[in-house]
């Protein structure tokens, strides 16, 4: 919705787009459990992670990850997961670029950093981060 709780990046070294996506939504995930927030917003520009992650039946849905993500969605309140178009999400493409230059392995950003601070401002008027209803 715009508003800033916690960013994040981590880096994974060599993966494929899809296993990097996964490990960014478990990530999220875990960390928003651990503040206590019971409604969930997952937007990925990955049409196939979200189509595996409402899909118990899929064929990847027995890799560890997508059970793993299943299994903490199904312990939320309210979960929604959206696919949104990459130029609709530029903040979180910044942050994935910054963990290629920090190669940290996880950093938290409790405050959002100022090379994000725009981009999602113009993120959010452009309504490209609205979920299409409330959680």
């Amino acid at each position: 919705m715009g508003k800033w709780i916690l960013g994040y990046n981590r880096f994974l070294g060599k993966s494929s787009v899809f296993i990097a996506q996964l490990w960014g939504i478990l990530d999220g995930l875990l960390l928003l459990q651990e503040q206590w927030h019971d409604r969930v917003l997952i937007l990925s520009d990955n049409l196939e992670v979200v189509k595996v992650i409402y899909d118990r039946n899929s064929t990847r849905s027995s890799i560890f990850l997508v059970k793993r993500i299943q299994h903490n969605l199904s312990q939320e309140k309210r979960w929604f997961v959206r696919h949104i178009p990459r130029k609709n999400n530029q903040a979180t493409n910044i942050l994935t670029k910054m963990a290629f230059a920090n190669k940290v392995e996880l950093y938290l950003f409790e405050a959002s950093p100022l090379e994000i601070q725009e981009i999602l401002e113009e993120d959010v008027t452009r309504g490209a981060l609205s979920p299409g209803s409330t959680l």
